[in-house]
């Protein structure tokens, strides 16, 4: 089960806390999509995998589902726990304004991406002048004083 903090056996009640809000998050999250499967069907045309945001929810929720169902005492599933930062976006089937300004955003990332590359020419190009002009200028300027009795290993 994912500990929410340092300590790893949670005993705390900060932890036992959050460890109880994010199965209850989860489970609100699942009983939300069967719910909407039951009602609306699930393949299809007007059924729950026709809408894109139907089908984000239904990949958060299969995400999360494996450190539930799983014992994973000794496997880490930290990768696939990061997939619940996309929880939040959920909220934006709720709000019609909030959704159009996602769809508008995700339409302009395409243009970004020449935004992108010209950003990334102009730090290649000035790399490259900065290695020039101040080629050599640091080498050898940082040194560690050693302790008596240390002898560095020879390389």
């Amino acid at each position: 089960m994912y500990q929410p903090c340092v300590d790893d056996t949670c005993l705390k009640p900060r932890c036992r806390i959050l460890q109880i809000f994010d199965d209850i998050i989860f489970m609100f999250f699942a009983l939300e999509m069967i719910i909407k499967m039951v009602a609306m069907g699930f393949c299809g045309k007007n059924t729950y995998m026709a809408d894109s945001w139907n089908r984000l929810d239904f990949f958060i929720v299969l995400a999360g589902l494996p450190e539930y169902v799983m014992q994973v005492e000794n496997l880490n599933l930290t990768a696939i726990r990061t997939i619940r930062v996309l929880r939040p976006l959920r909220a934006i089937n709720r709000i019609p304004s909030m959704r159009i300004l996602v769809m508008l955003l995700l339409d302009t990332l395409p243009m970004l991406g020449n935004v992108l590359l010209l950003c990334f020419f102009v730090f290649f190009i000035f790399g490259i002048i900065g290695v020039q002009l101040w080629e050599g200028i640091l080498r050898q300027r940082c040194t560690l004083e050693r302790p008596d009795g240390m002898i560095y290993p020879i390389t």
